[in-house]
């Protein structure tokens, strides 16, 4: 018999949902009433955790204003919060386009935020991308547009929300994520939910509207453990280069070639870099130029600090230092995935079928690089909850826009 499900204190809609790192924050609190993924298998691996029952497998802009109605069954203005995390590729530093004016068609789906706002009117909103978004103009206008408030405090379209916004750079380190991962976050209260805040807005040299009053929700750091501190309360069992743990088919480490395995065995644990190297002959040619960088590449991490940034490549030994601190192997997929703030228990499938652990696992490795690490999106998450909260109790009346 199907357990009942409980019906939790606020709504969401979790957009650009990838393998569900935000839901997994948000079930704790919060109703998931929609999550929207383009990728199918991506999204295979979300249904095996959260469910299909409120999963939409589309490309989100075909999703018109009717069918948002149809999908979603709440009063405009009900909406507790929206969480939008569009891809960041075309914003990456590593883009191929790096200009400001980068024409990568991801960087517009920024807007299907506001479109979903406009439809429902939330309470809150939280945004997640890389920091380098800041370099783009397609940011500041969505924040333009998203604020709708003029310098003098005033909605620019009076029948659309306005919403007191604050964005800053964060490291996931610092919200109990055992990596170095710096991210770009925005939070935005609609201006009429208590205290209502018809902040002044003035404008940036980029004519973007900044608050001279600061938002006050925000979560306080809470500084992650040393990575050897974190892993070990996961008891994961030893395994070689190209071996999988039987009790654990994400526990898997990628096969070495005969001379990468000399590479990591001459590289000092916990830290050490290909620099480290006595033998030179296993130095590539393009390594031995000068002011070469990605000095990163054929590295260890370090137990005794914090993983670097995990990537699509993350368990790839020559695609960063992702060698196993101790082991002489990279990192398994499990590894990786706990590096971010995955439970142990979380699935991953790399097939259409959405059978557990099958199918490609660069496909999941590329899963568990682009998602939005649970512990920071639950740190953000709580601070928004935790206003809610402060909503409900105090009876304060708001506005339904």
């Amino acid at each position: 018999m199907e357990a009942k499900r409980v019906k939790k204190p606020f709504t969401a809609i979790d957009l650009f949902c990838g393998v569900g790192g935000v839901s997994e924050a948000l079930k704790v609190h919060f109703d998931i009433l929609s999550a929207v993924e383009f990728d199918p298998i991506i999204a295979k691996s979300y249904e095996i955790n959260h469910g299909a029952a409120h999963l939409q497998i589309c490309d989100i802009r075909t999703l018109s204003e009717g069918k948002w109605n149809e999908l979603v069954n709440i009063k405009k203005g009900e909406l507790d919060l929206l969480v939008g995390t569009p891809p960041c590729q075309g914003f990456s530093k590593h883009s191929r386009k790096k200009t400001s004016e980068n024409n990568d068609d991801r960087n517009n789906l920024i807007f299907e935020i506001i479109r979903v706002s406009n439809i429902f009117h939330p309470k809150f909103i939280l945004f997640e991308n890389v920091n380098n978004i800041l370099n783009f103009g397609v940011f500041h206008s969505f924040i333009y547009q998203l604020a709708n408030i003029n310098q003098h405090g005033y909605p620019i379209n009076p029948n659309l929300p306005s919403y007191h916004i604050r964005y800053e750079k964060v490291d996931a380190l610092d919200y109990g994520v055992p990596q170095k991962r710096k991210r770009l976050i925005l939070m935005a209260k609609r201006i009429d939910i208590f205290p209502a805040t018809f902040a002044i807005l003035t404008k940036s040299q980029k004519s973007t509207p900044v608050a001279l009053i600061e938002l006050n929700i925000w979560p306080k750091k809470n500084p992650a453990p040393k990575l050897g501190d974190y892993l070990k309360n996961f008891n994961l069992n030893n395994i070689k280069a190209g071996e999988t743990d039987i009790h654990d088919p994400l526990h898997t480490a990628c096969r070495l070639s005969p001379k990468n395995l000399l590479r990591i065995q001459e590289t000092p644990k916990n830290g050490g870099s290909r620099s480290d190297w006595q033998n030179k002959e296993l130095v590539l040619e393009c390594h031995k130029k000068k002011n070469v960088s990605f000095g990163d590449v054929y590295g260890r991490m370090d137990f005794n600090s914090y993983a670097p940034t995990i990537t699509c490549g993350c368990t790839k030994y020559s695609k960063g230092r992702f060698g196993h601190p101790i082991e002489d192997r990279a990192i398994s997929l499990r590894e990786a995935a706990l590096i971010q703030t995955f439970p142990k228990s979380y699935k991953f499938t790399g097939n259409l079928e959405g059978i557990e652990y099958k199918g490609s696992k660069d496909k999941i490795a590329t899963q568990i690089g682009n998602a939005f690490p649970v512990l920071l999106a639950h740190s953000f998450i709580e601070a928004i909850y935790t206003e809610l909260e402060l909503l409900k109790e105090n009876k304060k009346e708001y506005v339904t826009l």
